[in-house]
């Protein structure tokens, strides 16, 4: 197994000589407050996303009953944007990966929100005791199995049958950026040869009960390939130390959105004007563009 310096040595010195494939960016999967796809990427406002409906994506209903809000939408935008990917299935499934940016929070706060209803008192302190003897008894049943914060990576990955590397990130609101920075590298480095990233959350009701923001909801998702010379946009790691925000302004536009806000803010950029770019770690840039 290889070590840590070991991994962050090897990718020095790809990335100085050469070794590393080019990324091409397939598919993207979009949904924010104002609306899906190349529809949502002006405008919108603190909210859920208009006239979602998951049975509109996603075959099996069975499996819907156990997916939170924020699942389905994950679910859902992962299927666009394989939707969009020409011939995707013609890579084998063990070289198709999968990166996904979540919090812990993944269930839908409707099942929670009773039982913290009667355990809070008045001054806002939530009372453990109170909890115990009169909450848990009004927690949904299917709280835990809808909030388990790799809902998204496992359903998504069986329902495509992605069999190669993977990750679930709960980084809180850099999850999104984190997961599309690991899957570059994994196709980069020849480690996949198709990777799915993103990320998607739900915060509309409890972000505004429980921190006082505008709460919004969104999932957005990138289909990375290694480039042919066909391919329309490409991707790029920069060294460069100068930051440069992803969607500036997209939480005072559609609210504070979790995990996903970054990734979000790129994918709009990208449907209005087809570039964009997105800090991430060690002051790195992943630019997207023409």
């Amino acid at each position: 197994m290889r070590s840590k310096a070991f991994h962050t040595i090897l990718r020095s010195q790809c990335f100085f000589g050469a070794v590393l494939r080019p990324v091409s960016l397939a598919g993207i999967g979009l949904f924010c407050s104002a609306g899906e796809g190349a529809s949502a990427a002006t405008g919108g406002e603190p909210g859920p996303v208009p006239g979602f409906r998951a049975r509109n994506y996603i075959q099996d209903r069975k499996m819907i009953k156990v997916m939170s809000r924020s699942v389905q939408l994950g679910v859902s935008a992962i299927q666009i944007a394989l939707d969009e990917s020409e011939n995707w299935e013609t890579v084998p499934p063990e070289r198709r990966g999968m990166y996904v940016g979540t919090t812990p929070l993944g269930g839908d706060p409707k099942d929670l929100l009773p039982a913290l209803d009667v355990s809070t008192a008045a001054s806002g302190e939530l009372s453990m005791s109170e909890f115990a003897t009169k909450g848990y008894e009004r927690i949904h049943p299917l709280w835990l199995i809808r909030g388990l914060s790799n809902n998204i990576l496992g359903l998504a990955a069986a329902i495509h049958n992605f069999q190669g590397v993977n990750a679930n990130y709960c980084s809180g609101d850099r999850s999104g950026a984190i997961a599309l920075m690991e899957a570059y590298w994994a196709v980069a480095e020849s480690r996949a040869d198709l990777v799915v990233a993103g990320a998607a959350d739900a915060m509309v009701e409890f972000s505004e009960k429980w921190m006082g923001l505008p709460g919004g909801e969104g999932a957005a998702f990138f289909v990375l390939r290694a480039s042919n010379p066909a391919d329309s946009f490409r991707l790029s790691l920069d060294e460069s130390p100068k930051r440069i925000e992803e969607g500036v302004d997209v939480e005072e536009n559609l609210g504070y959105l979790g995990a996903t806000g970054g990734v979000v803010g790129l994918a709009r950029r990208l449907f209005s004007d087809g570039q964009a770019s997105m800090t991430l770690e060690n002051n790195r840039v992943l630019r997207i563009f023409r």
